[in-house]
């Protein structure tokens, strides 16, 4: 257990104590992974007399806790950890409250507790619950997160639909919105000789890296970009990074057979996973950010290209409308819509330069600590309305 904020329990005058649900730090790379560790790196600087504890989850939850079959598999032991471990391990230290990190929340507690619902995506789109467990474990989450004090989340479009597709009260629901990291900058726009060789550019090129599953729309860049290339400056590619995180076709469709009908096999470059450096080395190169995902909780990577003087094309679609404003160009996610698009920027460096200022500016009105001292305002209400008994 880590604490942060203050010393000792003994310490805490009026605030308020607060455990985190610290499990993703030793979880696999992640968007919550990401989120919960540029949190935690904030909040001492904002969380005045309130106390942070971070509770880690063990190698073992413990004899008799779990049976032996889900302490061999990941996702149940997560689940296990989630809905009873995490509540039971946190009250050693009779925290005020529990902050669990994403969509999940204790089957009982007698700790009050805030949950950040990073998206509704498997709620709102089929091809994300097409599995009779998954089915089951989104009711299951569903009926638990309601007994939250609050909930968190990135955007006031996520909110939104927290309450219509949730049913949770617009009062008990907080917009705590994200940043993009430090990392995130402007470059020389020139690529690591190495990384462009390793993947063949050799010129102009857009740059994708949302996410190979279906709502990203990745078959409607890549067919867009298809027909915009014969007015694109010579030897331009599509650069698409990241891989499938499973074999579900259904979430994640073979991109190879739209890469092949559209004639694109030559100029389309598909990186699979890239380091943190990779990726920030690629915004930075990019000629324009390209994302036309149809559902996005928050929309972090073109807040990160921005953020490295990258002009961005996005969809119109939920999130980025709020995230990006005015400093990048939304389009409705058709094919003809974003060839147009694509061509005019591509052919004229003047606007791209001064998108580029523009999403500087923008990035740079959200930092990681205004989420710090956002998401120390939604503990302290939450502790609040838990001791009116309104939680």
């Amino acid at each position: 257990r880590r604490w942060m904020g203050c010393r000792t329990r003994a310490s805490k005058d009026s605030g308020v104590q607060i455990a985190i649900d610290g499990q993703f730090r030793s979880l696999p790379p992640s968007g919550t992974g990401s989120y919960l560790e540029s949190l935690l790196h904030e909040l001492p600087a904002v969380s005045g007399s309130d106390c942070i504890s971070v509770v880690d989850r063990p190698d073992s939850l413990g004899p008799g806790f779990v049976s032996s079959r889900i302490s061999r598999d990941p996702r149940l032991l997560r689940f296990a950890w989630e809905s009873l471990g995490f509540a039971r391990e946190a009250a050693s230290s009779r925290p005020d409250l529990l902050h669990i990190p994403s969509f999940a929340a204790p089957i009982r507690s007698s700790i009050p507790f805030v949950v950040t619902i990073h998206d509704v995506i498997p709620f709102v789109l089929p091809e994300y619950r097409s599995s009779a467990p998954m089915r089951a474990h989104l009711a299951f989450m569903k009926r638990t997160t309601r007994r939250a004090a609050l909930v968190l989340t990135p955007s006031q479009a996520a909110a939104d639909d927290i309450h219509h597709v949730l049913g949770f009260p617009r009062h008990r629901i907080r917009v705590t919105p994200e940043a993009a990291g430090a990392q995130y900058v402007p470059g020389t726009g020139e690529i690591d000789p190495a990384l462009a060789a390793r993947f063949g550019i050799d010129g102009p090129y857009l740059f994708n890296v949302g996410g190979l599953d279906v709502r990203k729309r990745v078959d409607l860049l890549i067919e867009a970009f298809a027909a915009a290339r014969p007015q694109l400056p010579a030897g331009t590619k599509l650069v698409i990074g990241g891989k499938a995180h499973s074999g579900n076709s259904a979430v994640y469709p073979d991109l190879a057979p739209v890469i092949a009908r559209s004639g694109v096999a030559d100029a389309v470059v598909m990186t699979g996973w890239l380091s943190d450096d990779e990726k920030v080395d690629l915004y930075q190169g990019a000629d324009l950010y390209v994302t036309p995902s149809i559902y996005e909780g928050f929309g972090l990577t073109p807040l990160e290209a921005m953020a490295c003087g990258t002009p961005v094309i996005a969809a119109n679609r939920t999130s980025f409308p709020e995230v990006i404003g005015d400093a990048g160009l939304l389009i409705e996610p058709d094919v003809t819509p974003w060839r147009d698009a694509i061509v005019a920027l591509m052919n004229d460096t003047a606007r791209r330069t001064e998108m580029s200022e523009q999403g500087r500016v923008r990035a740079a009105e959200y930092t990681w600590r205004k989420t710090a001292e956002l998401t120390i305002e939604a503990y302290r209400d939450a502790y609040a309305l838990s001791r009116k008994g309104q939680g």
